[in-house]
């Protein structure tokens, strides 16, 4: 994803915090474990909040942790959750969506970048490998690659890329659950995805308008200043999927998961609506 998905660390208690940078942790260990040593410099905090979802359908037998030290801290040991199904699976997930991202990063960045990028390619492509979700893969790879084919037509629809990229995130979110846990976390996914390519172009909106970039956004407002209106629809758009988000968390089944939970709903209700405050910044009326 995209470094929109965040808590408001702030207001998180304490245990929270740290129960948060633990399942961070937990992600990283699982991937050197399961998808490669070097796999992790691809990790975002992203990941968590997709580990923290699934966490809520395992038993709470499988959450445990321990003091590890790591490469990053290997003066003092840190918190990180056991390895479990939740975590494991998102750990393979992610390198298969970290592998397809820098697919297309390949094909939509500058030179400069295309070399930087092409240096973790044998990475990204073992991970990916090593991930051994291919019915999952096929899915991320067919719904970004029609999402590459409306910006090579420079379609002014956004919601075609989102409806798209929601689906990506659904199938992801609901991998391998059955009936209404499938049902709710494809849900949870769908609109998380949704919100993160709206936000993502709309917050890419000047840089694409000076290079030329695609930008539905950019087509759709002929390429003028944004107004105060133009920002006030589309955040009235994000806050939308935000609702419908957290109507599929209400479903979630979290139990005396307590901790996760709150962490889930400091990232939907104050962390999402967080990262789209610059939409609230002076900007030019029409």
């Amino acid at each position: 994803m995209f470094g929109y998905v965040k808590p408001d660390i702030k207001e998180l208690l304490v245990k929270e915090h740290e129960f948060y940078k633990s399942t961070y942790c937990g992600i990283c260990r699982s991937m050197k474990k399961h998808t490669g040593n070097l796999s992790p410099l691809t990790i975002t905090y992203d990941s968590v909040f997709l580990a923290l979802v699934r966490m809520a359908y395992i038993p709470d037998s499988e959450l445990g942790s321990s003091m590890r030290r790591c490469i990053a801290h290997p003066a003092k040991k840190k918190c990180m959750l056991t390895d479990n199904s939740a975590i494991e699976y998102t750990a393979r997930a992610f390198a298969i969506l970290s592998y397809y991202k820098m697919k297309d990063d390949l094909a939509d960045e500058g030179v400069g970048k295309r070399m930087l990028v092409n240096l973790t390619r044998p990475v990204l492509a073992s991970a990916k490998k090593r991930a051994d979700l291919e019915p999952l893969a096929e899915t991320v790879k067919d719904r970004l690659e029609r999402i590459t084919e409306i910006e090579r037509e420079r379609r002014p629809s956004i919601d075609e890329p989102a409806e798209l990229f929601g689906e990506l995130l659904g199938e992801i979110f609901a991998y391998g659950l059955e009936g209404s846990d499938r049902v709710v976390t494809y849900e949870c996914g769908y609109h998380l995805g949704k919100f993160i390519l709206l936000v993502d172009a709309i917050d890419d909106y000047e840089d694409d308008l000076k290079s030329g970039k695609y930008n539905p956004y950019v087509i759709s407002y002929g390429g003028a200043k944004l107004t105060r209106e133009n920002k006030q629809n589309v955040k009235t758009a994000l806050l939308i999927e935000c609702k419908k988000l957290e109507n599929a968390v209400n479903l979630i089944p979290f139990g005396n998961k307590i901790t996760i939970e709150n962490i889930v709903r400091n990232i939907i209700y104050l962390g999402l609506t967080k990262r789209i405050e610059f939409l609230d910044k002076d900007c030019e009326e029409e």
